[in-house]
């Protein structure tokens, strides 16, 4: 059973990547694990339509000590079925340094194991060099990677993208890199030529101290939309990534925030309730940062984090 990692940052654009790859082995029997930050999957109800076998882990790294159980067993779950590969797509602040440590581990238990084809990460092409400096993950997705799409590239100078490919190049001599927008790439040909990084039994740096401050805000409120337009605006600058779905009396929108960039996209799809979860750039200042906005666009409007 062959095996793809997808690693790269927050809203680098792995779950796009995904949903492509979903569609170029459509027909094939297919395992997907899916890793969150947040203690709530947004990701799995995007693509949840596809055919496919769903695991879902949330709340951590699945290189964590937080998860990593888990991801062990689900892994070995998998190899119960008769699939012909397994996508992992991990959080955006994994570090997979321990991904040789955790197959072994797997084959332990099961007694069979994975034809592990290594990793593909997705760099965020207009933010990568401002994330790169503060987010150590980063590094280590892109040592350990088999190949490498700069994402987003349309969105940023050609000076700016070969100062991120020499970056790039300077971590991994030996990665093939691609350029894309939308994570537009010859898909069979990048999965076809990738080969595994052997030195992967490395200590992971994703413990419970290094895990981002992260929340989930909820309501059951219908918001205004207009207000939450400027609610957004706002409380962006205080995250690297936020995402979900809002109610508004416009209708259901999915939220998908990245950096200081956010947007509202109308989702056709039944919500219940509010949901967005949201990952700190600026620690546990957020919260107040949070409870200040909501005050200020929503009033006595109730709403829980």
């Amino acid at each position: 059973m062959k095996l793809i990692l997808l690693t790269g940052f927050l809203g680098a654009g792995k779950t796009t990547l995904l949903k492509k790859l979903l569609n170029e082995y459509q027909g094939r029997k297919i395992g997907v694990l899916m890793n969150e930050f947040g203690e709530i999957g947004i990701d799995g109800q995007l693509i949840k339509n596809e055919n496919f076998d769903l695991i879902e882990l949330n709340n951590g790294s699945v290189f964590c000590a937080c998860l990593k159980e888990n991801f062990i067993n689900g892994m070995a779950e998998f190899l119960n079925h008769e699939l012909e590969i397994v996508f992992v797509e991990s959080s955006g602040v994994a570090d997979p340094a321990n991904m040789g440590i955790i197959l072994e581990m797997v084959t332990k238990i099961t007694g069979k194991s994975y034809d592990y084809l290594g990793s593909i990460c997705i760099v965020d092409g207009r933010f990568f060099l401002k994330q790169f400096d503060v987010i150590a993950a980063l590094e280590k997705q892109i040592i350990y990677a088999s190949k490498v799409i700069i994402n987003k590239a349309d969105l940023q100078n050609p000076e700016t993208l070969q100062e991120i490919v020499q970056k790039i190049t300077t971590l991994n001599p030996t990665t093939e890199i691609y350029q894309a927008s939308f994570c537009q790439v010859p898909l069979a040909e990048l999965v076809m030529t990738m080969s595994s990084q052997s030195s992967q039994n490395s200590r992971s740096i994703n413990t419970w101290e290094s895990r981002p401050q992260a929340c989930v805000l909820r309501t059951d409120a219908v918001l205004d939309y207009q207000a939450f337009e400027k609610f957004l605006d706002e409380i962006k600058f205080c995250t690297h990534r936020l995402k979900g779905f809002v109610k508004t009396d416009q209708g259901i929108f999915e939220v998908c925030g990245v950096s200081d960039l956010a947007s509202l996209k109308r989702w056709d799809e039944a919500v219940e309730t509010t949901e967005i979860v949201l990952i700190s750039a600026v620690g546990i200042r957020m919260i107040s940062d949070l409870l200040r906005l909501w005050k200020q666009y929503f009033g006595d409007t109730p709403m829980q984090i």
